[in-house]
Order: structure tokens, then C-alpha cells, then sequence
């Protein structure tokens, strides 16, 4: 038999688990969601048919002009004239913030 003080201890580790777990899965599903960023870059080009790897574009989280961003880089088949697209996307404001220039 679970004595009463141990029982109301297990049930708040399942409850805050269970709080826990609901919040990173509506962070996850509202700041975190692949699919989003990657659509937004791709509208962002005009969904340009000279690029490559909009599937699977190089990707990473860093800060640039002081906020944290997803740094998008796109490659194209004129990479050598132009350059490959390269996007800065803020998770907060859902929204390209900044893009490098593509002329060389």
C-alpha cells in the first residue's frame, strides 16, 4: 500500500509532467515547425525553379542584428553567377527578417 504523502507526490510529478510535455509540444508545433520555415523560404523566392535543394536547404540557428533567427541558405544551379539565397527567418514574427545579397 502507497502511504498518502507518497501517493500526492507521484500524482504531481505525473501532473507537472504532463504540463510539461503539453507545453513544448505547443512550442514545438508554433516556433519549431520545419515544414512552416521551409514554406515561407520557398514563397520567399518566388519559388524560383533554379533552386536545387529547397527540400533540404542548409540550415542553422544563430543571432543576427540581435535576435535569434533560422539562417537559410538555398543553393541554385547559378550559384557561380549569383549565389545560393540566403534568408534569415525570426520564429517569433513568423516572418524573412533580412537576406544576404545573391549578386557576387
Amino acid at each position: 500500500m502507497i502511504k498518502p504523502g507518497l501517493r500526492r507526490t507521484i500524482v504531481v510529478i505525473l501532473l507537472v509532467l504532463a504540463l510539461l510535455l503539453t507545453v513544448y509540444s505547443y512550442f514545438f508545433r508554433t516556433y519549431l515547425d520545419s515544414e512552416q520555415y521551409l514554406q515561407m523560404a520557398w514563397d520567399y523566392t518566388n519559388h524560383d525553379p533554379h533552386i536545387l535543394n529547397w527540400r533540404e536547404p542548409e540550415f542553422e540557428i544563430i543571432r543576427h542584428n540581435g535576435s535569434w533567427v533560422i539562417h537559410f541558405t538555398m543553393r541554385t544551379d547559378q550559384d557561380d553567377l549569383f549565389g545560393p539565397y540566403s534568408l534569415y527567418i525570426d520564429p517569433f514574427k513568423k516572418q524573412v527578417v533580412d537576406e544576404d545579397p545573391r549578386n557576387k
